[in-house]
């Protein structure tokens, strides 16, 4: 379960997320819908520890995401499809992720398999569509085979097939 308590966060004058308090139960669909700018990304990055709060609270099953115990295996989030090292292959950046997790290597192409990336596993990823580096954020928030998954626009540059 994820618990947000009285979640704020200020950049100077900027109010991005205002005193937000919500539960997100197992089993449960969540979603956030606003305009740009409503603080969603932004309370996805404070859920995971990327951003500190201004004030409030996060847990995750009771805890703070930096004392969660192989965090991969809680919660696979999806943030930024590009947030990928472009000189590394597909499963050379899952398999960085697996091996700092502890998950093992075997997994890799599981979940290459999983997305439709198996036959440009090996090729570089600065040379993927948007699409493609989607299929492959997603292949690493589904690495730990976490009890959550988090997405930010995850259809984002996905054709149906995707």
């Amino acid at each position: 379960m994820i618990e947000l308590e009285g979640l704020t966060k200020r950049y100077g004058e900027k109010v991005a997320v205002d005193h937000l308090t919500f539960s997100v139960r197992p089993g449960i669909v969540t979603g956030f819908l606003g305009p740009n700018g409503a603080g969603k990304s932004t309370t996805m990055r404070m859920i995971l520890g990327l951003d500190r709060p201004t004030a409030g609270d996060v847990r995750i099953d009771g805890r703070h995401y930096d004392r969660l115990k192989d965090p991969l295996t809680y919660i696979g989030a999806l943030l930024d499809a590009k947030a990928v090292h472009g000189g590394r292959s597909a499963r050379n950046h899952l398999l960085c992720l697996a091996q700092s997790n502890g998950i093992p290597g075997s997994r890799v192409a599981e979940v290459l398999e999983t997305v439709g990336l198996t036959a440009v596993a090996r090729k570089k990823a600065k040379g993927f569509s948007l699409g493609m580096g989607q299929r492959l954020g997603i292949a690493g928030a589904l690495l730990g085979d976490p009890r959550i998954l988090m997405f930010d626009e995850p259809v984002n540059g996905l054709d149906p097939e995707g």
